[in-house]
């Protein structure tokens, strides 16, 4: 949830909308005046106009020189009234090199702590970076309504701008270039080694119930990001047929301090030629000082909200197929290989967690967004009482967290032929095994879902009869000559890992499945094949 807050070189803005009053209103002006904003920084200001200020030529002259004590200067902040002040340019520098130049600066209706309008016209900066080349920033303008700047004279007291914060009802911003030197591509390189930013336009609007922000939106559009062609990112987005990432951004809700809801109305990026990820939601038991507070307290009040409902929705353009072709490009298969694979683990999903009622749900839509590439959609409800949010960041068990939850899932286009989903099979009743087109090898987490619910058959490593049957959940069944043992797997990345009773480690394996034929292979390399089994039917 956005709150509009002042950086701490906005010193144009504080000193703006802040400041004495004297007895009568003046028009003032001052030439080549420098504020000192930290030990080796200044803030100079070629011309500067007050109109109808309350202030006298000579407390402006030492308030913009920063000539006051800090006690003095807040006091003179906190009191300042004027019609208008402008400064058409204003120069930040260091003992570094460098600068950073402001354009156009005007502040209307400023009335000891707000102004009814802001506007500046540019900033341009040219900072030389560390490791050579500079980082160069062409900013256009900004305009900012109803400006209410809090806690400003105790912040100056006590040294620390962060302190002061900025109520602002509407800002817009007409966009920026920036480009910076990337550390790991040489200067030379093919292209050059420049990173480029670039945002078309950016806007922010709140509406407020006394302090308490009620409504909120924010649009970001036209934002892209060009990474240099010699480096890894920039490689990797021309392999995958960009020159950029681009997107569009967006943010809106409201909230009702009376029941202390907050309604997450829309929070979504969307990617060009890729694709659009969206989250809405809805939070109670939230106090207004998550919106209000200090940083500590609005981490506290988001923490000790309710989550109430969450719903996730995933646009297809592009990343599907590109997120295909990128994995088979980096396993060696083909994309429809791959599309197997993942369609096969997510088929597999009900019995990989038979604690979690909605994983037949889950598994039905993934089946079908992996097969159709369309949309995916994933809702949560909270069975009452809602959850709270600390207590789910404590939950380490998703069935857990699943539990608290009423889960529906969807996703456009119908099933695919291959197969439903599986779902676990009583103990008694052998679990069929995963159809596996042809000898298509599978690998991790899809080759070990070929296998649950159903038995391998061997020779262990003494050539006696080996036979285990894998249960959903994590239960291993063993049957090694004449002797039974019962064990748990787990999967740890891209290998299945079993431990028995009186071991102390576990034991892991890579996994591959082709056909009936399950190989496992040790962390030496070494591997030992078996035969795969429908179901249980050693009855173990």
């Amino acid at each position: 949830m956005p709150s509009f807050r002042s950086p701490p070189l906005a010193r144009l803005v504080l000193l703006a909308a802040l400041a004495p009053a004297s007895a009568q209103a003046a028009d003032i002006a001052l030439d080549n005046v420098s504020l000192p904003t930290g030990a080796d920084a200044k803030l100079t200001f070629k011309h500067i106009e007050l109109k109808d200020a309350n202030i006298t030529a000579e407390e402006a002259t030492k308030l913009f020189s920063g000539a006051l004590p800090r006690d003095a200067a807040a006091e003179l902040i906190g009191k300042l009234k004027a019609a208008r002040i402008a400064a058409p340019e204003a120069v930040l520098t260091s003992d570094k090199p460098g600068a950073v130049t402001f354009h156009d600066f005007a502040a209307e209706g400023v009335d000891q702590g707000s102004a009814a309008h802001l506007t500046l016209g540019g900033v341009d900066a040219d900072i030389p970076g560390d490791t050579g080349g500079s980082v160069v920033l062409k900013s256009q303008g900004v305009t900012l309504d109803g400006v209410q700047i809090k806690h400003l004279a105790e912040a100056i007291k006590a040294g620390d701008a962060a302190g002061a914060s900025a109520r602002i009802n509407h800002a817009a911003w007409s966009g920026f270039d920036l480009t910076a030197p990337d550390k790991g591509t040489p200067a030379g390189a093919d292209g050059g080694n420049l990173i480029r930013v670039h945002l078309a336009s950016a806007e922010a609007a709140q509406n407020f119930d006394g302090d308490t922000p009620t409504k909120f939106s924010f649009n970001a559009s036209g934002l892209s990001v060009t990474m240099p062609k010699a480096s890894q990112a920039g490689a990797a987005l021309t392999a995958l047929g960009y020159d950029k990432i681009e997107a569009n951004v967006k943010f809106s809700g409201a909230y009702q301090a009376a029941n202390k809801t907050f309604a997450l109305d829309d929070y979504s990026i969307d990617l060009a030629k890729l694709g659009s990820i969206a989250l809405s939601g809805r939070f109670g038991g939230l106090d207004a000082t998550a919106f209000a507070g200090d940083p500590a307290a609005r981490a506290a009040a988001f923490q000790a909200s309710e989550l109430q409902a969450l719903t996730l929705k995933l646009v297809n353009a592009g990343a599907l197929e590109k997120a295909l072709a990128l994995t088979a490009l980096s396993k060696n298969q083909t994309p429809d290989a791959i599309k197997a694979e993942w369609s096969m683990i997510a088929a597999q999903a009900p019995m990989l967690a038979p604690n979690i009622p909605a994983a037949t749900t889950f598994s039905q839509a993934v089946l079908k967004f992996v097969a159709n590439g369309k949309s995916l959609t994933l809702a949560l409800a909270a069975k009452p009482p809602a959850p709270k949010v600390s207590d789910l960041q404590e939950m380490k068990d998703p069935a857990q967290i699943a539990a608290r939850f009423d889960v529906t899932a969807d996703a456009d286009g119908a099933l695919p032929p291959l197969a439903a989903p599986m779902t676990a099979a009583p103990a008694a009743a052998p679990a069929p095994a995963p159809a596996v087109s042809g000898q298509t090898k599978l690998t991790g987490a899809a080759a070990w879902a070929a296998l649950v619910g159903n038995t391998i058959s061997g020779k262990d490593s003494d050539g006696l009869p080996l036979s285990e049957f894998y249960g959903p959940g994590g239960l291993v069944k063993q049957l090694d000559d004449d002797e039974t043992a019962t064990g748990k797997w787990i999967l740890r990345g891209e290998n299945v890992c079993f431990i028995f009773p009186g071991e102390k480690t576990e034991t892991c394996y890579k996994l591959e499945v082709a056909g009936d034929a399950a190989t496992f292979i040790d962390e030496d390399g070494d591997g030992k094949r078996y035969t795969i089994l429908k179901g249980n039917p050693k009855n173990l």
